[in-house]
C-alpha cells in the first residue's frame, strides 16, 4: 500500500509546473507525517524537483500516451529491421522516426506555449534526446512512460533508473527481443530445407546484399546524424555571432555615450579651469588694492599724527605768547 501512494503522490507532483513542485511535495510529505506514515513521509521528501526538459516529457506521456506508445513500437521495428539487416526497411523506419521524434518536440513546444513557456535551444535537444533515447533502449522508454522524470535520458548517458522519481514497478512496459515469429531473415535456411543443409550461393548473395544495405543504412543515418549536428553547430554558431553582434553593437553604442560624457565633463573643466584661472586674478587684484589701501591708511594716519603734533606745538606756544601779554 505505502509503494501505491508514493506512486500516486509522484504521478500528482510530477504532472505539476516545475516551480509548484517543492510547496506541493512538503505538503504531501505533511500530511503523510500527520497520519504516523514517517517512512512515505521520508521518500515523498526525498522526491527531486523534475528539470523542464524532462517536465515537458511529464506532460507528453500524459496528454498524449497514444504517441509514445507509437515512438516504443517504432523502436520495436526498428529493432526488428536491424536483427534482419532490411536495408530498405532501416531506412523506411528511420525516416518514419526523424517525422514522429520532430511531431513530438513540435507537440511539447505547443504544450509549453499554452502554459507561456518559451522552449529554449537546449530544453528543446533534450527533450528529442530522452525521445530518441526512450525509441533505442527498453528501460528509457518504460522511463519516459512513467511520466515521472525527472532528468532527460540520453542513450549512451546518465541510466534511466536514475532519472525517475520512483522505481518502475515489474511489468513495466519495455521491449523485449523480436518475437519468434518474425519474418525469416537472410540468414536463416531456405524453406524446404533443413537446418544442416549448406547455404547456397543465391542464399550467400542475398545475406551479403542484405548485410551491404543494412551498413549503407547504417552508414546513411550516421551521415545524417552528422549532417543535422554540423547544420545545428552553424544554427548556434550564427545564434552566437548575432548575439556577439548585438552585444557589439551595445558596447559601440555605451562606449559612444560615455565619450560623450566624457567630451561633455571635458568641456566643463576647462570652463571651470578658465573661471578659476579669472577668479585667481581678481583675487590679485582685490589684493594689490587691499595693500594700496593699507598703505595709504597708514599714510594717512601718520599724517593726522604729525598735523596733531603741529597743532599740539601751535596751541602751546599761543599759550605761552598770551601769559607774557598779561
Amino acid at each position: 500500500m505505502q509503494d501505491l501512494d508514493l506512486v500516486q503522490v509522484a504521478d500528482e507532483l510530477y504532472a505539476l509546473p516545475p516551480e509548484d513542485f517543492r510547496a506541493a511535495r512538503d505538503e504531501r510529505a505533511a500530511q503523510a507525517r500527520a497520519s504516523g506514515d514517517k517512512a512515505l513521509a521520508r521518500e515523498i521528501t526525498a522526491l527531486r524537483r523534475p528539470v523542464v526538459s524532462a517536465w515537458l516529457v511529464n506532460l507528453l506521456a500524459r496528454d498524449e500516451p497514444g504517441q509514445i506508445s507509437e515512438l516504443l513500437a517504432l523502436g520495436d521495428s526498428l529493432k526488428d529491421a536491424q536483427q534482419a539487416l532490411d536495408g530498405d526497411r532501416l531506412r523506411e523506419l528511420s525516416a518514419q522516426r526523424r517525422d514522429l521524434v520532430g511531431a513530438m518536440v513540435t507537440a511539447v513546444k505547443q504544450r509549453a506555449a499554452q502554459d507561456g513557456r518559451a522552449v529554449s535551444l537546449q530544453v528543446e535537444r533534450e527533450v528529442e534526446a530522452t525521445l530518441q533515447a526512450a525509441l533505442a533502449d527498453p528501460e528509457a522508454g518504460a522511463a519516459v512512460s512513467s511520466g515521472r522524470l525527472v532528468s532527460p535520458l540520453t542513450y549512451a548517458g546518465l541510466g534511466a533508473g536514475e532519472a525517475v522519481a520512483v522505481p518502475l514497478r515489474p511489468g513495466a512496459r519495455t521491449r523485449e527481443s523480436a518475437p519468434a515469429t518474425q519474418e525469416p531473415s537472410a540468414e536463416r535456411a531456405l524453406p524446404g530445407s533443413t537446418a544442416a543443409q549448406p547455404e547456397t550461393a543465391a542464399g550467400r548473395a542475398a545475406r551479403m546484399t542484405a548485410q551491404r544495405e543494412a551498413r549503407e543504412a547504417a552508414a546513411a543515418e550516421r551521415k545524417e546524424r552528422e549532417a543535422a549536428a554540423i547544420r545545428q553547430a552553424v544554427h548556434d554558431a550564427a545564434d552566437a555571432a548575432d548575439a556577439a553582434r548585438a552585444a557589439l553593437d551595445d558596447a559601440e553604442r555605451a562606449a559612444a555615450s560615455a565619450r560623450a560624457a566624457h567630451e561633455a565633463v571635458r568641456g566643463r573643466a576647462e570652463q571651470l579651469d578658465r573661471e578659476l584661472a579669472e577668479a585667481l586674478a581678481e583675487q590679485s587684484r582685490a589684493a594689490r588694492a587691499v595693500r594700496d589701501a593699507q598703505r595709504s591708511r597708514e599714510a594717512a594716519a601718520r599724517a593726522v599724527d604729525a598735523a596733531a603734533k603741529r597743532l599740539t606745538r601751535a596751541e602751546e606756544r599761543a599759550r605761552r605768547l598770551s601769559a607774557q601779554d598779561e
